[in-house]
């Protein structure tokens, strides 16, 4: 425990840049405050005076009670006031101004405290890990290679400020190479993966460490699902465990759900049965989504393409699609996302797209979905495939994708 004089706007637990092993008590920390006596009987008439509460331990997670017992007299009460905040002395001479030494312990400090105070000075506060995703009872976190000294403290604090959490979890920077799903490790609390995800009053349950999923990205997919109209032929890719494809069916489009990973796809059906979606407006698929495209018999009215990291390479999928049907069909309009550069992620997308397509490509829109990476701009490309595309000789195809 450190006794010292603290100010109270720089208010914070001490630097341990050395610790490997959490010791929650090196965070204990004495501060003099000001305080003012006055009488058990009157404490509530006196706070109503003061208006307002204190402001001096707004940083910090759990705040100490602003009403202490006062040690040497039970009927006096103790009133921890603002540095700067005028007394209500008038009329009220029973008053007594004094300073008190009280205790902060980790308890009271928040993760973020905790963890720039184990942070050595030679990382600066924008590397300090501040936030992470949710996911059920896991946090993911993305920590960078300064981290990796103190991985395990990070995750022990993560998982001690949260009481949600059970799990805590690093993604690292290997990617399962057919099913694109990151790898990752346990830094604290149970190894238990199979989790709850809750997004806009649907349930996605999933093993987290066998398939990809983002919170991040419930806006985005709520965005496109209510700009597809009820009623639409929907032909999902990359589907995953249903984001997208749930929420449509929910709204009676005709959904045509798919994705190679065998976990995926498990769960896509648990996550159909339990959301109780009706049969009428989703099938299943767990097979390349080529396949799916090529296959398809019928009206396609949009596509969705939700695998940024290489959908473009898919679009070719589209040449000479409908070159082998005898009736004229409308050309499908698609959502393709993409990982593009921070310096020109339009320009870079619309590109990207019209050179696997073999020609130039007018979006209706290219929407900034978020930022990945600092160098780095996930964008969907929202467009109506060509007919000249669509209705390309099967020669014309082999040429455009030699």
């Amino acid at each position: 425990m450190v006794a010292e004089e603290v100010k109270i706007v720089d208010l914070k637990p001490l630097p341990c840049p050395d610790m490997r092993v959490l010791d929650r008590q090196k965070f204990d920390l004495i501060i003099s405050v000001r305080a003012i006596e006055v009488p058990a009987k009157k404490c509530t008439e006196i706070m109503q005076l003061l208006h307002k509460g204190n402001s001096q331990f707004s940083q910090l997670q759990h705040k100490p009670r602003l009403v202490q017992p006062c040690d040497d007299d039970s009927s006096q009460k103790l009133i921890l006031i603002d540095k700067n905040q005028s007394l209500p002395i008038a009329g009220h001479d029973y008053i007594c101004e004094r300073t008190l030494d009280i205790k902060l312990t980790y308890r009271n400090w928040s993760a973020s405290q905790i963890i720039r105070a184990i942070l050595p000075p030679s990382i600066d506060d924008t590397e300090v890990v501040s936030g992470f995703e949710i996911v059920g009872h896991i946090a993911h976190l993305n920590l960078k290679e300064c981290h990796a000294p103190y991985k395990f403290l990070i995750g022990q604090v993560i998982l001690d400020k949260n009481p949600s959490i059970k799990t805590v979890v690093n993604k690292l920077n290997t990617i399962h190479a057919e099913y694109r799903y990151f790898d990752m490790e346990l830094l604290a609390g149970e190894e238990n993966f199979i989790t709850t995800a809750i997004e806009h009053k649907l349930k996605f349950n999933m093993d987290f460490s066998k398939l990809y999923w983002n919170s991040r990205l419930g806006t985005e997919h709520k965005r496109v699902s209510d700009l597809i109209p009820t009623g639409s032929t929907v032909l999902d890719m990359f589907c995953g465990i249903g984001p997208f494809a749930l929420p449509l069916a929910r709204k009676r489009c005709h959904v045509h759900a798919n994705d190679l990973n065998p976990e995926s796809y498990k769960y896509l059906l648990e996550n159909v049965k339990i959301n109780k979606i009706s049969s009428e407006f989703i099938t299943c698929y767990n097979q390349d989504g080529r396949e799916l495209i090529e296959n398809f018999a019928g009206p396609i009215d949009y596509v969705l393409m939700n695998l940024p990291a290489s959908a473009y390479e898919f679009v070719d999928v589209f040449i000479g699609l409908f070159s082998r049907d005898t009736e004229k069909r409308k050309p499908p309009v698609v959502f393709c996302y993409h990982f593009a550069d921070i310096e020109a992620p339009v320009e870079n997308s619309i590109t990207a797209i019209s050179e696997k397509l073999g020609c130039s490509i007018s979006p209706d829109e290219v929407h900034l979905v978020r930022k990945t990476a600092p160098k780095t701009w996930m964008t969907c490309v929202k467009f109506t495939v060509p007919e000249s595309v669509l209705y390309a000789e099967s020669q014309s195809k082999k040429i455009k994708l030699s």
